[in-house]
Parts: C-alpha cells; sequence; structure tokens
C-alpha cells in the first residue's frame, strides 16, 4: 500500500513538471524572429492606417472647434475706421485702437499700450495702440478721424 502512493505521487510529480515545462517551451518560442506575435505587414497594413485615421480625424475636429472660436470671437484683423467731426465711436472690453490721423478725445479709461501707462481722458496720442478695458467706452472725433480698430465697436 505504501508502494502506490509513491507511484500515484510520483507520478503526480512528473505530470506536473511536464505541464510546467511544455508552457514554459511555449511561451519562449513566442513572438521570436520565425514566429512573431505581430507580423510587421499586420502592422503597415492595418494598424498604423488606422491609427493614423484616428488622428487625422482628432486634428479635423479640433481644427473646426478652433476656427469655430475664432470666428466666434470677432475680427482677426484691423478695420479702417473713418469719423466725421462730432461723431462717437463705442468701444467693447478688449477691443483695440490705433489713432492714424486726427482728433480723438474719450472720458474713459484706456490702457496705452504703446507706453505702457493709462489713459483716463482727453486727447488720444496718433500712432499709439490704445486698449478698452470696460464695455461701452465711447469716444469723439474732435475733427475728422482716420483709426484701425480690432475687435468689436459701433
Amino acid at each position: 500500500m505504501k508502494s502506490g502512493k509513491w507511484t500515484s505521487r510520483l507520478a503526480c510529480a512528473v505530470l506536473v513538471a511536464g505541464v510546467i515545462g511544455g508552457v514554459a517551451f511555449a511561451a519562449g518560442t513566442q513572438g521570436s524572429q520565425d514566429d512573431p506575435l505581430v507580423t510587421l505587414s499586420y502592422l503597415n497594413e492595418k494598424a498604423l492606417p488606422e491609427i493614423l485615421r484616428q488622428v487625422e480625424a482628432k486634428l479635423d475636429e479640433r481644427e473646426a472647434a478652433l476656427n469655430k472660436k475664432l470666428q466666434e470671437g470677432g475680427q482677426s484683423a484691423f478695420t479702417t475706421v473713418e469719423l466725421k467731426a462730432g461723431k462717437t465711436l463705442t468701444l467693447s472690453a478688449g477691443s483695440q485702437l490705433l489713432l492714424r490721423q486726427g482728433g480723438l478725445t474719450t472720458t474713459a479709461p484706456l490702457l496705452d499700450v504703446t507706453d505702457g501707462v493709462p489713459h483716463n481722458g482727453g486727447e488720444l496720442a496718433a500712432n499709439h495702440l490704445y486698449l478698452a478695458t470696460g464695455d461701452a467706452q465711447q469716444l469723439t472725433a474732435s475733427t475728422a478721424v482716420t483709426l484701425m480698430v480690432l475687435g468689436s465697436w459701433k
């Protein structure tokens, strides 16, 4: 009886060792140069084109979103505006103004970007860039004026 237990234990040990050896052998031969897990032709013909298609779609989606934001944001270039004496121009917050010629006055505070100082009202200097710091800031032409505006204005 003791030899029967010993034989069955030996048989189980040999069976377990055989299974472990077979799994190790199978795992060792996978992905070799002769039998790769993923072939180069699969990568070149299937995976890479699919990845590139997904990247292109994401880029197109992002470009469309940025174009929409740019269009909603207003102008992207300066617009030349001419005012006759006595006419007013109303700027929205964030609008920029460059006085080219003529006399333009304001009572609203603007930021003189050229000098880097606040302009608290009065006559604007020619060829200085001004930034509107609030909504509905009005400027009045004392003489005929030519100016360039970027942003929202009326």
